[in-house]
């Protein structure tokens, strides 16, 4: 089990070519901007604390979108 477990800032795995194209699209390489807490999509600060629980901060691993553009992609949940 220890090798499925990830550290909280790594980036969820993609295969490589997904990878060329989000960073095609973006300009910016989601597996760093995931690492250094910055949003792949806007580039702003995407720190830990501005995101609105954790299911929110596991897109971020997925998408690396901040919580501001996940909102704009997504809509805001009324809950």
């Amino acid at each position: 089990m220890g090798d499925m477990v990830r550290k909280l800032d790594e980036a969820t795995p993609k295969h490589p070519l997904i990878e060329e194209l989000l960073t095609a699209h973006t300009g910016r390489d989601r597996v760093e901007c995931v690492a250094t807490l910055t949003c792949a999509t806007c580039g702003g600060d995407a720190q830990k604390v501005a995101f609105r629980d954790p299911l929110s901060y596991k897109e971020f691993t997925i998408s690396g979108m901040c919580q501001r553009c996940q909102d704009s992609v997504f809509g805001i949940s009324e809950e």
